[in-house]
């Protein structure tokens, strides 16, 4: 959805990105409408908006985070100077 505006929040747009990135789809889709899954992404977006997060896609490496896809070289480098 960062490299082509995809709506996945259309079920119809979802299935078919599944399906294109050769997951199976049916599995995923009945896991995602499960409470447990529900409540563990309310609980990981709340934690994740405490410390910063604005907006998606975004990264943390320690405390420092990184906003956007086009970050992903930083982050690798960050992971890398971590070691």
């Amino acid at each position: 959805m960062w490299a082509e505006p995809k709506r996945l929040d259309d079920p119809d747009v979802l299935r078919s990105a599944l399906t294109e990135s050769t997951l199976d789809v049916e599995p995923l889709l009945a896991l995602v409408q499960t409470a447990e899954v529900k409540d563990e992404l309310r609980t990981k977006t709340e934690r994740s908006v405490a410390r910063g997060t604005f907006g998606s896609p975004t990264f943390f490496v320690g405390d420092e985070i990184f906003f956007g896809k086009d970050r992903l070289r930083d982050i690798e480098e960050a992971i890398l100077a971590r070691r």
